[in-house]
């Protein structure tokens, strides 16, 4: 469970976003370029299938002097050694998070690039039955003419190995998870992807792949006692963080005492509850009605939920 002190830590409700993540580009980079020049974010992460047509360096020349660059790969990331070479050998292959958890604008951010194959790993079933724990194992198995440019297949260079998903499971503590990869609210999500964004005691989830923008918990996918937030991002839109207004001003956010009780009645899902829109505040959510209109009404409903009451 979070702690008043460390929820107090987060950012306010309506403050400028640091973080801007990118839904699968597949080569057009204009939404990216605009996002930037305009919202002025300290970084930005693109969700994978990049599939840059240029070096990635090249691409996204008029922002480096403007935010920082992350990314995590996807599956079309290998679709043909231009695809890869574009990524990987840019300048800024080395912004590749896959596998690590890097401080980005005041968050530890995991990546997971890459999306599950069977033939590599079901992970539905234990690691230890996977047929290739690691892509030294898998290269171990080819054929010299199976292999590319000495290593494994070009396309398994974006599967999920068993290695990979481990190494981020053993890791310490992050803020948030970057994954190419959906959690299980989606149709199409993996259990492996709430357990790693569990295990790393994560505040959110953010993903691409699928093409398309949903809030989970504002849809209803998930609850607001669930341990972690998680977003969708489409091709060519983009996901604020922290959630707020980006017009270049900011809001004085709900006072702290109102925080701590939130952290207090909720753990680790109070910012959730305060950013998602209440019926009985006119829609708005807890924080912007607290900030706006006053905090009592907020804290009274805060009360009657800790007390047993129905909200």
């Amino acid at each position: 469970m979070v702690s008043p002190k460390q929820f107090s830590s987060l950012p306010p409700p309506g403050a400028n976003a640091k973080l801007l993540f990118f839904g699968d580009p597949h080569g057009d980079f204009e939404p990216v370029i605009a996002a930037v020049e305009r919202f002025r974010p300290e970084a930005i992460v693109l969700l994978g299938d990049i599939q840059a047509r240029r070096p990635l360096h090249v691409e996204l020349g008029a922002i480096l002097d403007l935010t920082e660059v992350w990314f995590i790969h996807g599956n079309h990331d290998t679709d043909s050694s231009l695809d890869y070479d574009n990524l990987w050998g840019s300048e800024l292959a080395e912004r590749n998070l896959h596998g690590r958890i890097v401080e980005i604008a005041g968050y530890k951010v995991a990546g997971l690039g890459g999306i599950f194959r069977s033939k590599i790993w079901d992970p539905r079933q234990p690691v230890v039955h996977a047929p290739f724990i690691s892509a030294g194992m898998l290269r171990r198995s080819m054929r010299h003419e199976e292999r590319w440019r000495g290593g494994i297949a070009l396309r398994h260079r974006s599967s999920i190995f068993p290695a990979d998903y481990l190494q981020l499971f053993q890791s310490q503590p992050a803020d948030i998870l970057v994954t190419h990869e959906a959690p299980v609210a989606h149709p199409h999500g993996w259990q492996a992807i709430d357990e790693l964004a569990k295990t790393l005691g994560v505040q959110l989830v953010v993903h691409g792949h699928h093409h398309q923008s949903v809030d989970y918990l504002a849809e209803g996918l998930m609850t607001a006692a669930a341990p972690f937030r998680a977003f969708g991002v489409d091709m060519g839109s983009h996901l604020a963080w922290p959630p707020g207004h980006q017009d270049g001003t900011e809001s004085e956010g709900p006072p702290q005492e109102l925080l701590d009780l939130a952290a207090q009645v909720f753990g680790s899902a109070a910012e959730a509850w305060l950013n998602k829109p209440h019926k009985l505040l006119d829609g708005q959510t807890p924080a912007a009605f607290a900030a706006g209109d006053g905090p009592d009404k907020v804290r009274s409903m805060l009360v009657a939920i800790q007390y047993g009451g129905v909200v």
